[in-house]
């Protein structure tokens, strides 16, 4: 089976919608074919974010009514099925894999978002939003190592700047992956460390000082020249600190005294 013939079941392969047949040549095709198999991986992940992030969407009441009665989108409902294929999946082999990465791009930067209320201090938000992480209640985007990890929130931010690098290794913790929040129009790069205890997410924003909790007490170290800024909810602590333009808060549920210790090893 030829590379165009495949491709045009691929989308029929991830949805099981093939033969028992047909699934066995297109297999056999991407057991030996590096471009087929790149476009089926393509797709299948494509399809596998779709779901994820329609999980979590719930378009307003009025709005799926405003969409619903509008004549423009519904003027043909015979035609609809193929309308909405026409204008979502080009129908040139050649441009799907651009349109597959494009789309998998969009989803995945879109995914990775995650919105505080916008009344709520920054440096306070990260504090519950570090439980929900390690509730599971917020996903991350999971990745290999640190640069990988730093990649992907650098181009989240179109490369407005960038998330701080720590090694916790001393610590027994290695970073796990990342997500981008937005607070009060402002983009939030979170790293996640995971290991041996407690985990530490480290939040890197552009700010101030002044971000810090206004009852947050104040530690000065004389060897670095810098305050470290400590606060807590609950069982949850957090030490903030400015690193020129950027303001770095690190949250986890280890004693405060050990998560100052922490910050101020790797300031």
């Amino acid at each position: 089976m030829r590379c165009e013939e495949t491709q045009e079941f691929i989308t029929g392969l991830v949805d099981n919608e093939l033969s028992h047949d047909e699934r066995d040549y297109i297999e056999v095709h991407l057991k030996n074919c590096q471009r087929c198999l790149f476009i089926y991986e393509q797709e299948r992940e494509l399809k596998k974010v779709i779901r994820s992030a329609g999980a979590g969407v719930n378009a307003p009441a009025h709005l799926r009514g405003r969409i619903l009665s509008d004549r423009r989108l519904f003027a043909e409902k015979n035609n609809l099925a193929g309308g909405w294929k026409s204008l979502f999946w080009p129908w040139k082999t050649g441009l799907r894999p651009a349109f597959v990465g494009a789309t998998v791009l969009v989803l995945v930067v879109t995914g990775l978002y995650v919105m505080w209320p916008t009344e709520e201090p920054a440096a306070l938000a990260v504090l519950r939003t570090h439980e929900k992480i390690v509730g599971n209640v917020i996903a991350f985007k999971r990745a290999g190592n640190s640069q990988e990890v730093k990649e992907l929130l650098f181009r989240s931010v179109g490369a407005a700047f960038v998330p701080m690098e720590y090694d916790f290794s001393m610590a027994g913790l290695h970073v796990a992956g990342g997500l981008v929040q937005e607070v009060g129009g402002r983009k939030v790069l979170v790293s996640v460390y995971e290991g041996e205890g407690s985990p530490v997410s480290c939040y890197t924003f552009l700010g101030e000082e002044t971000d810090a909790p206004a009852n947050a007490a104040v530690v000065f170290d004389p060897a670095k020249g810098k305050n470290f800024y400590t606060f807590s909810r609950g069982r949850i602590n957090g030490v903030l600190q400015r690193v020129g333009e950027r303001i770095c808060i690190l949250v986890s549920e280890m004693p405060l005294e050990e998560l100052i210790a922490l910050a101020r090893s790797v300031a």
